[in-house]
């Protein structure tokens, strides 16, 4: 985004109308962006790690991931039997190997409260080890990327990150856009503006640089910022998430019926199915209760008469049109056998085929079914901009997804870089964009800043905050002023 390179404020005092709202927009960008900087490389960097861990892990551990092809297959009931014996805890989770010659794998919680990934031979049943959940790469860079390690203090400041990233792309396209005299065609002015000069000097360029690469880079911030606050936990979690979800009252049709667990009530809710730190159901049924086992209520699913295990739920799973699939196993004796098959999990690419099946563990009686034909709207939007966001579409995603990231880590270097340039070397304040001397434009960019942050909770509260030490602390503390300019 476009950074002018004077600052010296006798001038302002010449500037046109139009120079002096200019600058008050430069001076929220500058702001915006000195916060938010940190924050974007933080979550570029931890969002690469998370990208191509899917993509690694299986090289790393191709010991536990892969297998020779035998001429028969242990049952999965068996396998997991031998798991019981192995290991204390709950089976929390099954996953079939997607080719003949991958493992099977089990989500195990230990009875010391640890995730764990266990592989085995579908062959054999040999237990072919497993991975930590809870304190690998990916969970350290997901507990990065999602809170800073710092909890709900960082949810918020990410959640902040996240909705002035949005407000400085919009006050950066303002900053960039060609505003040559008007005898020039207008296409002379944007095919100008889209060129970075290098004969004109050092600042020149890494401004061009910026600004270049802040339009080509900001359709993914924009909507990776939005995708990312379906996160957080304000405007996600109380907000959007909340008015997304899979409604209760839908529960005559989709859940037959069934009564379900207190919606108050975290442990009995979708989101108790998640792994720990790694999030493995829909998002938007995640606050939505689960039905219960017991009762009469339910379509037919697995026929009477067949056991109602892991075997035949996984057989009842593949008839009813699933083909890759997570199964999550009841957790106490009013538990559900869960089959989904979602992006969130990696366990399909096509998020428009997102699908969660209850089964009831007693009758094998359907309880719900719920696809993505089900969801609303708005959850048909994040659902689509989740799987973008997490690279789940395939080959092309994970390229596209790298590159936007690469793009995001220069703009912010390039940024901090070009206000590096233009302060004076004696200072040892921000040398922010000086404060218009017309007030008046400054307080019509301050209502606009408002106006878009209304969409965001957090960010409103910091710009009435800065609106205030902007034109009151700073006009008449001096000691403040000099930090401030």
């Amino acid at each position: 985004m476009s950074i002018p390179l004077s600052n010296q404020e006798s001038k302002q005092k010449s500037k046109p109308t139009s120079r002096q709202f200019y600058h008050s927009v430069w001076r929220w960008h500058f702001y915006a962006g000195l916060f938010v900087v940190p924050f974007l490389i933080i979550l570029s960097v931890t969002g690469l790690i998370m990208l191509y861990q899917p993509v690694l892990e299986p090289q790393l551990y191709q010991d536990k991931y892969f297998v020779e092809v035998g001429d028969s297959k242990m049952t999965f009931e068996s396998q997991k039997e031998t798991l019981d014996l192995a290991y204390s805890g709950t089976i929390r989770k099954f996953i079939q190997g997607k080719t003949p010659n991958q493992s099977n794998q089990f989500i195990v919680k230990t009875s010391e409260g640890i995730n764990l990934k266990v592989f085995t031979n579908p062959y054999t049943g040999q237990i072919l080890g497993d991975v930590n959940l809870d304190n690998g790469l990916y969970a350290l860079s997901n507990d990065i990327h999602g809170s800073l390690l710092i909890g709900d203090i960082g949810d918020r400041l990410m959640e902040l990150a996240a909705s002035f990233t949005i407000l400085l792309a919009i006050t950066g396209s303002y900053l960039w856009w060609p505003r040559s005299p008007a005898k020039k065609q207008t296409s002379n002015r944007f095919i100008q503006a889209l060129k970075i000069r290098k004969q004109n000097g050092k600042r020149m360029f890494w401004r061009d640089l910026h600004s270049i690469t802040g339009l080509a880079s900001l359709v993914f911030l924009v909507f990776f910022s939005l995708s990312g606050l379906a996160w957080s936990g304000i405007w996600g979690g109380q907000f959007v998430q909340a008015w997304s979800s899979f409604p209760t009252d839908k529960r005559a049709s989709n859940f037959n019926s069934n009564p379900v667990t207190d919606p108050d009530d975290i442990h009995a809710n979708h989101k108790s199915l998640n792994t720990g730190v790694i999030e493995t159901m829909p998002w938007n049924l995640e606050l939505s209760p689960l039905p219960e086992s017991g009762t009469n209520s339910g379509s037919k699913g697995i026929e009477q008469g067949v056991g109602i295990d892991l075997d035949s739920v996984s057989a009842f799973a593949l008839k009813v049109g699933f083909t890759h699939f997570t199964v999550s196993l009841p957790s106490n004796d009013t538990g559900v056998y869960t089959i989904s098959a979602n992006t969130m999990s990696g366990d399909i690419q096509d998020a428009t085929q997102d699908r969660t099946l209850h089964l009831d563990q007693y009758t094998g009686k359907v309880l719900a079914d719920i696809g993505y034909v089900d969801y609303n709207l708005v959850a048909k939007s994040m659902a689509v901009g989740i799987a973008l966001h997490q690279a789940n579409y395939s080959l092309w995603n994970l390229i596209l997804n790298t590159v936007a990231c690469a793009m995001i880590i220069l703009l912010s270097v390039s940024g901090l870089y070009i206000w590096w340039l233009r302060r004076p070397s004696q200072s040892r304040g921000l040398s922010a964009p000086p404060l218009p001397q017309n007030l008046g434009r400054w307080k019509n960019a301050s209502i606009l800043m408002l106006f878009l942050s209304l969409f965001f909770p957090l960010a409103a509260i910091c710009l009435v905050s800065l609106i205030i030490i902007d034109a009151i602390l700073v006009r008449f503390m001096p000691s403040i002023k000099r930090v401030y300019q």
